[in-house]
């Protein structure tokens, strides 16, 4: 699921993050884990693109999880 939140702008990647969902259990139940939302590859790399979230996926809420912003984009100035 692609989406943005109220802190996508401040301290997580422009385009949004991405959160793997698990199937609806047994008693109809489905968890999401924003722990575990992750950036979009072009967060990484000018060499891609990256799809933007719909508008029922941009949620009014912060969500004060999940990957954050890398410092750069740039390969020459990062230091990982």
């Amino acid at each position: 699921m692609l989406f943005r939140d109220q802190t996508t702008d401040i301290a997580k990647y422009v385009a949004g993050h991405i959160l793997d969902i698990e199937p609806v259990d047994a008693e109809g139940e489905l968890v999401l884990d924003f722990n575990r939302a992750t950036n979009l590859l072009c967060a990484y790399t000018v060499f891609t693109t990256c799809p933007l979230p719909p508008t029922e996926n941009r949620l009014a809420v912060a969500i004060e999880a999940g990957e954050r912003r890398p410092s750069s984009t740039d390969p020459e100035e990062r230091n990982d």
